[in-house]
């Protein structure tokens, strides 16, 4: 095989052929849906290689997960979490960039890894996301504009898409303005960001991408949450292993082992302070079986 029959990209180059070949798949998606699981497949290898762009900039080692072992490459929140590192990239990503590109990368492992399903709006809303974060992203640590690595018409083309996602939002909120939608029951939605997530009778669905999530309560005081950010404080009772069952030895009055995040910090304190005093009552009951 001659020279003129290989190919060699670097990572930012490589990124940019991806994030062009994700445009394509999210233009043909406008008439067939099928397309968007490769847009979205595309454009989320395409942030990942962007970020480890930025890794190799400042250190070659860093772009591999284990600096003193480089075979395997950093996964993208592994690059992520070294560029925010101060000592290392020093770069802000805001909660809500962090928890979009998680979205992102679970829907990227849901397509790859099992069934799935994707309604035109959901990915959408899913594909834009990341494509303003890696367009931000590589115009100011890559000094990239993706203007210049997509060709003229097709970018005019996605910003016409894009505008009739922003139609979507506007229908969203006269729907739930023709509704009547109590203002207490829509949410920010955590998929596509919008103030159209709508918790009420059991609907608990996005108006403007159809995102479904389960909303519970709390149980230990009653607010309603995105199940997800209810979290386990299972490791902060007397727990252990028999048999390869979890069991737990104390659960300090505790019969549910998830709280939100208003309540987790307080149980917390909570527990600890019974396990402080548990310890005490016993030191103090051994000091007077000794003094007997």
């Amino acid at each position: 095989m001659s020279n003129s029959d290989s190919i060699h990209l670097s990572l930012l180059e490589n990124s940019h052929a991806f994030l062009r070949e994700a445009v394509k798949k999210a233009l043909a998606a406008t008439s067939d849906i099928r397309h968007w699981q490769f847009a979205i497949l595309n454009l989320v290898q395409s942030l990942e290689l962007s970020l480890k762009a930025a890794l190799r900039a400042i250190h070659p080692i860093l772009v591999y997960d284990e600096i003193d072992s480089p075979k395997n490459t950093v996964s993208l929140m592994r690059a992520l979490q070294r560029l925010e590192n101060p000592r290392i990239g020093g770069l802000t990503f805001s909660d809500k960039d962090k928890k979009r590109i998680q979205h992102a990368i679970k829907v990227r492992n849901d397509i790859t890894h099992s069934d799935f399903t994707l309604t035109g709006e959901y990915a959408a809303a899913k594909f834009f996301e990341v494509f303003a974060f890696v367009s931000e992203f590589q115009r100011r640590h890559l000094g990239t504009k993706v203007s210049d690595v997509i060709p003229g018409a097709e970018f005019d083309q996605l910003v016409q898409i894009h505008r009739l996602l922003e139609e979507l939002v506007l229908r969203a909120k006269a729907r739930i303005t023709e509704e009547n939608i109590d203002t207490a029951l829509i949410w920010a939605c955590s998929n596509c960001g919008e103030d159209t997530f709508v918790v009420e009778n059991g609907a608990d669905t996005c108006y403007t991408c159809s995102h479904s999530e389960v909303v519970i309560e709390c149980p230990y005081c009653g607010q309603l949450n995105y199940e997800e950010n209810l979290k386990s404080f299972a490791e902060d009772l007397d727990t252990d292993y028999d048999e390869g069952r979890f069991v737990v030895l104390n659960d300090y009055g505790y019969s549910e082992y998830r709280a939100c995040p208003d309540c987790l910090p307080n149980i917390r304190e909570e527990i600890q302070d019974q396990r402080t005093e548990d310890e005490f009552s016993r030191l103090r009951e051994e000091y007077y079986f000794r003094s007997a």
